[in-house]
């Protein structure tokens, strides 16, 4: 088996079957360093552009994610790169020049078939507002989770479900329960029950509450 083709086999167990070739195919024209990650508390993904020690494209996303979230959030990553590319450091890094990237980005993959047709009318109220329609990324990246795992889609909780002050156990790190505090946009500030430690949980993290 070539590279290329252990590195496609990689792609599918995370993306839709669609999107593989078109993501691989970005990912080695623009050298993109790329990692998957275990979930984070704080992020699904992120962009890192070069800098003096580092001099080439990062990005990397969150493994635990379904397969349509995993490219919604990549998705995002991407227009951090492609703004990059078009303006340097002069934007904002939401700023109108990175909405416009992604909002380009989110038709294009639409239209070419990696998205169900059936999130046509959630993915035109969320790219109307990107990125302050947070109410309309929240419903999208819900929809996509039930239409990626149909039998979970009842079963699902969410962080932003609770009120302040539950305890809660985050699925990828069972071993520490932690109290929701406030809410801080799209995060949640969390404190550690055992050690006190305070973190920023983002509000889409998956929980249990046992």
């Amino acid at each position: 088996m070539t590279n290329e083709e252990q590195n496609k086999a990689i792609l599918r167990r995370y993306l839709p079957t669609s999107a593989v070739d078109p993501i691989y195919n970005y990912i080695v024209t623009n050298s993109v360093r790329f990692h998957i990650t275990r979930q984070r508390t704080s992020k699904l993904g992120d962009y890192r552009m070069p800098q003096p020690r580092h001099n080439y494209n990062e990005i990397s996303i969150n493994g635990d994610l379904s397969p349509h979230l995993f490219l919604l959030v990549l998705l995002h990553e991407m227009a951090h790169l492609e703004t990059f590319k078009a303006y340097g450091r002069t934007v904002q890094p939401h700023g109108h020049e990175w909405q416009q990237q992604y909002r380009n980005l989110l038709v294009q993959y639409f239209n070419d078939g990696h998205f169900p047709t059936e999130i046509y009318s959630l993915l035109k109220k969320y790219t109307a507002r990107i990125p302050l329609n947070r109410a309309a990324g929240n419903e999208l990246e819900r929809r996509l989770r039930e239409i990626d795992n149909p039998s979970e889609a009842d079963t699902v909780l969410l962080l932003k479900d609770l009120p302040e002050g539950a305890l809660f156990r985050i699925k990828s790190r069972p071993e520490i329960l932690f109290r929701s505090v406030e809410k801080r946009r799209t995060r949640y500030r969390c404190i550690d029950t055992g050690t006190g430690r305070a973190y920023l949980v983002s509000g889409e993290a998956e929980i249990s509450l046992n």
